[in-house]
């Protein structure tokens, strides 16, 4: 685990703390569940932002198709490429 350390003036502390007591808990039991909060807070985020992302792709792949923009190459020659990317990649 990490250790947070921040400042924070005396009135603010007095306040969380008289928060803290009502909750029966303490501080730092409270700032790690604000803490936790906020962490979820950024992970649902970034999911959303990359579902987001990822429907953006999807259509615009759907349009090429849909527009016969799209080239598509059969098993054997996506391993034959592949081969020669492997083969470019070995010699750097």
């Amino acid at each position: 685990m990490e250790t947070i350390h921040f400042r924070i003036d005396e009135e603010t502390k007095r306040l969380a703390m008289q928060t803290a007591k009502r909750h029966q808990t303490d501080l730092t039991k409270l700032m790690r569940q604000k803490a936790e909060e906020l962490a979820n807070e950024e992970r649902e985020y970034q999911k959303n932002t990359h579902a987001h992302w990822l429907e953006a792709e999807i259509e615009k792949a759907i349009d090429r198709c849909e527009n016969g923009l799209a080239h598509f190459i059969d098993d054997s020659e996506s391993h034959h490429r592949m081969a020669l990317l492997r083969s470019k990649l070995s010699r750097g």
